[in-house]
């Protein structure tokens, strides 16, 4: 959902992006610092700061907005730099909830928190491997879903700021799981 969004939006990020670019950042460069930005956000979480460490992700978000938005400027968009993106994601997917689990910040329904956590990281994998999958085999483009990895990150990161870490966890792997199936029904149909 909000990767169309983000397609839609794209002529807006130019300018923030070009700013970023004369300040002599790749897109790769700003991959990276994502990730570092992603670990102190993994690490608030895990010191049980969910307010700052959801702020935090949001940050972290924005440069994984603005690495891509770079590459379209400066005509640097090259299948490592989107390999280097998917994978610095699921680095970040990772240590976030480990933080969270960390933490015990997830607890809820008489779940450990470790428990739901671990829902949601499969859950976020499972996105992510369906749709590799589906498009190694032919499906073309596969961006559907209900929680894309936008759409979680944004779950976790107000949820968290709101005082509801455990909430966000239990929604994102919910709908983290909802989102895979519905990929793989997608990619059933177009692949008939």
């Amino acid at each position: 959902m909000l990767s169309e969004l983000r397609e839609k939006a794209a002529p807006l990020m130019e300018p923030v992006a070009r700013v970023f670019a004369r300040a002599g950042f790749s897109p790769n460069s700003l991959t990276l610092i994502g990730l570092l930005i992603g670990s102190v956000a993994a690490l608030l979480f895990a010191k049980g700061e969910p307010a700052l460490a959801g702020l935090t992700l949001l940050i972290c978000g924005v440069f994984d907005v603005i690495d891509g938005a770079v590459a379209r400027v400066t005509g640097r968009v090259t299948a490592f730099g989107e390999v280097l993106d998917a994978v610095i994601d699921r680095y970040v997917d990772f240590i976030i909830f480990i933080g969270i689990a960390y933490g015990g910040l997830a607890e809820l329904w008489r779940l450990p928190s470790w428990a739901w956590c671990t829902l949601a990281l499969t859950g976020s994998f499972m996105v992510s491997y369906t749709r590799a999958r589906a498009e190694a085999a032919g499906s073309g483009k596969l961006t559907v879903g209900i929680a894309e990895r936008g759409e979680r990150l944004l779950i976790l990161a107000f949820g968290a700021m709101l005082g509801y870490t455990h909430f966000a966890v239990a929604l994102v792997a919910i709908l983290a799981h909802a989102t895979a199936i519905q990929r793989l029904i997608v990619t059933r149909y177009r692949l008939r």
